[in-house]
């Protein structure tokens, strides 16, 4: 695994990287729920882009 720091566990309970665990989709879910305006501004840049 690397120097990935170890933190969750998996269904089977193994040990996983929390950055195999977070993946893009789920990253990007978080911050839009934690920021909403953050949505609406990539919106805003990607339509005048």
């Amino acid at each position: 695994m690397g120097d990935k720091p170890i933190s969750f566990k998996d269904a089977d309970g193994n040990f996983v990287s929390a950055a195999d665990v977070w993946n893009e989709e789920k990253l990007e879910a978080l911050f839009n729920t934690l920021n909403p305006n953050r949505k609406l501004r990539l919106e805003r840049q990607e339509k005048n882009e």
